[in-house]
Order: C-alpha cells, then sequence, then structure tokens
C-alpha cells in the first residue's frame, strides 16, 4: 500500500470545580514552556504554538515564526509523523486532545494487526502524556 494506514482519535477531558478552567489554562502553559522532548518513546520535532504564532524544535531550541491566524492550540509533531493537537474550550473547563498516527500497511491482511498496533501507539501516548 503507497501511503500506510493513517487512524485519528480524540479525547475531551472536563475539569470540575471552580478551578477547572485555570487547571487547563495551566497544562497548556506548561506545554507551552517546558514542552516535552519525547512522547510516547518518540522524539518531538515540532512543537506549533498558534497561539504565540511560533514553531519550536524542542530537540535544538530553533525557533521559528508560524504565518497564519492566531489560536490557543498546540501542536507535537513527532519523529514518526504522528501528530496531537491540543484545544482547550474558550467557554467550559474542557480540553480535546487530537492523535493522529500512521504506519506502513504492506498488505491488506495486515490490516487488523496495524490497526490493533496504531490502537496501542495512541494509547500510549495518552499514558505518556498523562491524559
Amino acid at each position: 500500500m503507497q501511503f500506510g494506514f493513517y487512524k485519528e482519535s480524540l479525547i475531551s477531558i472536563t475539569k470540575k470545580g471552580m478551578d477547572g478552567q485555570a487547571q487547563i489554562a495551566a497544562m497548556m502553559e506548561t506545554y507551552r514552556s517546558n514542552p516535552p522532548k519525547t512522547i510516547n518513546g518518540v522524539a518531538v520535532e515540532q512543537l506549533l504554538d498558534y497561539e504565540l504564532r511560533k514553531g519550536k524544535n524542542p530537540q535544538t531550541g530553533q525557533e521559528w515564526e508560524i504565518h497564519l491566524p492566531k489560536s490557543n492550540v498546540l501542536q507535537f509533531m513527532l519523529a514518526d509523523g504522528s501528530k496531537i493537537s491540543a484545544r482547550p474550550s474558550g467557554t467550559e473547563p474542557k480540553i480535546k486532545f487530537y492523535f493522529s498516527v500512521n504506519a506502513p500497511l504492506h498488505d491488506s491482511d495486515d490490516f487488523e494487526k496495524v490497526q490493533e498496533q496504531l490502537d496501542e501507539k495512541i494509547k500510549g501516548i495518552i499514558s505518556d502524556m498523562k491524559l
């Protein structure tokens, strides 16, 4: 198969109580100020911060400007082609994480096996990020 197998998933986390919104803001600030260098054992090659309109390579510290509209979204681009996006709600104490993972799929007979591998990869990312 020419392009491989891509799988996407999302989780939504709601923080209860009076400080729910503050907990989510703190989570985003931690990712911004101290981004992980690896997620689930895979190097984070880029952290794209659409709020600050900056990209950063956590491995090298190199930074660049993003020429897109401002939005409170963070994207982690991993060395294996995986993407994790974090987007808090503007009105509720809720944050959504979007996951895009992929793997080679050389034969359609391997579909179920590769799908299970990708499900495990998503579970590993969620666990490593303590979501």
